[in-house]
């Protein structure tokens, strides 16, 4: 759970930091990207979608959910901070990265246990 908290994380801040090299003089240092309210916002977006992310199996919900929370987290920031910036728009954006990141995570996961599972049969000689 805590790696992909980590993932999420990580995650937000980099497409936090993408997002607000569209809004901010291009003079602007790096750490001020990092200390914006969007980088913030997506930041906490890529908790809560790690965390839905490890309590739900499905990759096709994950990818959904994560796309509604981000839409809920970023409307939330704009009615305590009024900063207007399409929330709309905006959350379903990092939530959809999200999402995705999520999602093909959880698909390599996937397709390299089969893969193990079925050498490992194959070692054993069940070959068709």
């Amino acid at each position: 759970m805590i790696s992909k908290i980590l993932i999420g994380i990580i995650l937000g801040i980099i497409t936090g930091m993408s997002i607000t090299t569209m809004f901010v003089p291009k003079d602007t240092v790096l750490i001020e990207l990092f200390l914006t309210k969007i980088t913030a916002t997506s930041i906490i977006t890529g908790v809560f979608c790690g965390i839905y992310a490890h309590l739900n199996n499905s990759k096709l919900q994950t990818f959904i959910v994560s796309i509604l929370i981000g839409i809920a987290v970023f409307y939330l920031k704009y009615f305590i901070t009024g900063h207007h910036y399409d929330p709309l728009n905006m959350g379903a954006f990092v939530g959809a990265i999200l999402g995705g990141v999520f999602t093909i995570i959880k698909k390599i996961k996937h397709s390299v246990k089969a893969y193990n599972k079925l050498h490992i049969y194959q070692e054993k000689g069940f070959n068709n």
